[in-house]
């Protein structure tokens, strides 16, 4: 089977665009308007007539071309409308590995990939919950620590509104965030949530005890999921467990659908004791690495 390299311009887009809407690993990530959102170069590895395609998100430093893993994009790899067999997937690879000097992806949860060298595997969880019964039913799946928790936030009189501005959301994140992050990533993460909401694809669900927002998360929609994209929860927000009462309210609205709540993670124990609180049942994706890098570039890297 022929393989294509080709370049962000070259792209058939309504061709990309539908091949990934029906693909049974169908997420917002690879969709050709969220990959120009969240990448500077992007390119992709096609077969004829788009039966199987990868991106390939990549950037140059120091004259060395490597291909990376995008902020708030969990997951990527090859997708297809039929099975993607290990065979494409490790010939796509291969690719990869003599165009590039390193890389580290992660394939998306419909991909298996074989762990053969050059190449390092590791196995990583996110957490899923497809909203096919009714709220009544879901609820009875939640643990008792997420049902107290609710209960609890029932007590401070919060609402749950949808569609408070996005930089209200931003502005929580960068006023509680555990990671240090520059100016500019708050701008770029702003400009990525107003992408989304001006699609119609993204919304903000925010607590409010009376005009202060003590939690807010972003929901992105995809034809088949609802990920949990990005929350901020202050120090109200924590006391009055408003993140518990945020995801129930969605829970509570999407209930029925079949839309899949993807929680976008979690490796960390208690985020994810958090989501599977929910009935979210964890579902294994793997992320693959390389290097060519000389051993003393490999540690300055």
């Amino acid at each position: 089977m022929k393989i294509a390299y080709i370049h962000r311009g070259d792209i058939d887009t309504e061709k990309w665009d539908r091949v990934i809407a029906e693909s049974p690993a169908e997420t917002v990530y690879p969709y050709s308007w969220y990959l120009d959102a969240v990448a500077e170069n992007w390119s992709a590895l096609v077969t004829e007539d788009y039966r199987f395609i990868m991106p390939v998100v990549w950037k140059k430093k120091a004259g060395i071309k490597y291909v990376y893993q995008p902020f708030h994009t969990q997951q990527l790899g090859v997708f297809s409308r039929e099975y993607v067999g290990p065979d494409i997937i490790r010939e796509m690879l291969g690719i990869l590995y003599r165009k590039f000097r390193f890389a580290g992806v992660n394939f998306n949860a419909k991909n298996l990939v074989g762990e053969e060298p050059p190449f390092q595997v590791v196995d990583k969880s996110n957490y899923v919950l497809t909203l096919n019964r009714d709220y009544e039913q879901h609820y009875k799946s939640f643990s008792s620590n997420a049902k107290r928790n609710i209960r609890q936030s029932a007590e401070f009189q919060e609402v749950v509104e949808k569609n408070v501005p996005v930089e209200e959301l931003v502005s929580l994140k960068k006023a509680c965030d555990v990671i240090r992050r520059t100016e500019a990533d708050y701008m770029w993460m702003q400009k990525l949530l107003e992408t989304l909401r001006a699609r119609g694809s993204g919304s903000v669900y925010a607590a409010l005890d009376g005009r202060e927002v003590t939690g807010a998360a972003f929901f992105a929609f995809s034809r088949t999921r609802a990920i949990y994209l990005l929350s901020a929860s202050g120090k109200t927000g924590k006391e009055h467990r408003s993140m518990f009462r945020i995801v129930d309210a969605f829970i509570r609205e999407f209930a029925g659908s079949g839309k899949i709540l993807d929680f976008e993670g979690s490796n960390i124990p208690s985020v994810a004791r958090f989501f599977g609180g929910f009935g979210a049942q964890a579902e294994i994706y793997q992320g693959v690495s390389f290097s060519r890098l000389p051993f003393i570039l490999k540690k300055l890297r």
